[in-house]
């Protein structure tokens, strides 16, 4: 068939469709599934890290993603309870370790739109939309998916590596049989844009996380569909509140006036509940299978790691694919993927994410005050800045894979 000398992948979100450019661009022949007619233009992940940007740069997507964004060098954690900010990080201190000290504000959307776009006319790059991988297998020769398209007509394709991009709910995860440990937080996150900007009512940076034992909140800019300006709060919601309660317009504007009290009402322009969780597979490799992105880890988005730790293993697990068909040993390039990729998702990601939910919503005012002052201490002493911008860069964690065996 003529999938046969393919690479496989389930999933065309940001993660899926930059690796699937990656490999062709290579001259690796892939297919990729994906569900949706065209990219969701929701609001999900926005931020893309000075890593990512390093790492867009020989795919030629680098110069198109900061032509469209924000750029935001800065980010502040703030105390809700006093008004003040407590510190301000500055990518500006890793000018030395990366070419893009700054961070991007873009809509996920946008960066698979420049991503296909960069793919087009690609001869090795195929999407195939609107179609639900409902089987996987594979055997010691390759692997096989069978689709189903929208009018419930299924069809067979075959190829040497299968990799599931596919989210957190990985039907390829699923039927590997891997594990996916971890917990669901407690609370939902409802996240609302508003057109209201705070950096000219409030001087708020671009990035923002502001600290609240009860009423925390993150919020961050990005450019809108025509470059208007939209401001993305997240709001934790308390276990005894109702959905309906918690998507309530009286909800919303109640929480504004807490942790925002400037222009109301707001205007509403999209609001979005979820549950939230941090889980890690337990390998990112079963055979010819492979998970990245969500389908191997997923975590709350206090930092913007998700997507961008997921581009990381994408690009990664490409490069090893390249080199497998070029003639290189598959076993000991896959299993050092598993190792490189899995390790870093659970120290940097897991632990960092989990970290900054921990620090905004502390109730124990020892604890709280402490953490408050360990992040002033750390933004005022010139190498503990960069180490943590190092790691919240998501740098660190790219090193740090590159050392792994």
């Amino acid at each position: 068939m003529a999938d046969e000398n393919r690479v496989l992948i389930a999933g065309g979100g940001p993660v899926g469709t930059v690796m699937g450019l990656a490999l062709a661009r290579a001259g690796v022949p892939v297919t990729i599934f994906e569900r949706l007619a065209e990219p969701a233009a929701d609001h999900r992940a926005a931020t893309l890290h000075p890593s990512t940007l390093d790492l867009f740069e020989p795919l030629g997507l680098t110069n198109a993603i900061i032509a469209q964004g924000l750029m935001s060098p800065n980010f502040q954690w703030r105390d809700r309870v006093t008004q003040e900010v407590v510190a301000e990080f500055d990518y500006a201190c890793l000018s030395a370790d990366t070419a893009h000290p700054y961070v991007i504000q873009l809509e996920q959307h946008k960066t698979i739109l420049t991503a296909l776009a960069a793919a087009e006319g690609l001869a090795d790059f195929t999407m195939i939309r609107e179609v639900d991988v409902s089987a996987v297998s594979q055997d010691a020769d390759g692997v096989s998916v069978e689709i189903t398209d929208k009018d419930g007509r299924m069809s067979h394709h075959r190829g040497r590596y299968l990799v599931g991009c596919d989210g957190g709910r990985s039907l390829v995860r699923k039927e590997t049989g891997v594990s996916f440990e971890g917990f669901t937080w407690p609370e939902r996150f409802n996240i609302v844009t508003t057109t209201t900007d705070f950096e000219k009512t409030m001087g708020f940076r671009l990035r923002n996380y502001c600290a609240h034992p009860e009423r925390w909140v993150s919020l961050m800019k990005v450019p809108g569909e025509n470059k208007e300006g939209l401001w993305r709060c997240v709001f934790p919601a308390k276990t005894e509140e109702s959905d309906e309660e918690v998507m309530s317009d009286a909800w919303i504007q109640a929480r504004f006036a807490e942790c925002l009290p400037v222009g109301a009402p707001y205007e509403i322009v999209h609001r979005n509940m979820y549950n939230v969780h941090q889980r890690v597979a337990g390998n990112f490799r079963a055979g010819r299978m492979l998970l990245a992105g969500d389908a191997a880890h997923i975590n709350n988005p206090i930092g913007g790691m998700g997507m961008n730790s997921g581009f990381q293993d994408g690009l990664n697990l490409a490069e090893k694919l390249v080199q497998i068909w070029n003639g290189a040993d598959p076993e000991p390039l896959l299993d050092r993927y598993d190792r490189q990729r899995r390790l870093t998702a659970i120290e940097y990601v897991q632990a960092q994410s989990i970290a900054n939910k921990r620090t905004l919503e502390e109730r124990d005012p020892a604890v709280r005050q402490a953490n408050l002052d360990r992040l002033r201490q750390v933004a005022a002493d010139p190498d503990q800045h960069r180490d943590f911008c190092l790691r919240s860069s998501l740098i660190a964690m790219a090193r740090k894979a590159d050392d792994i065996q």
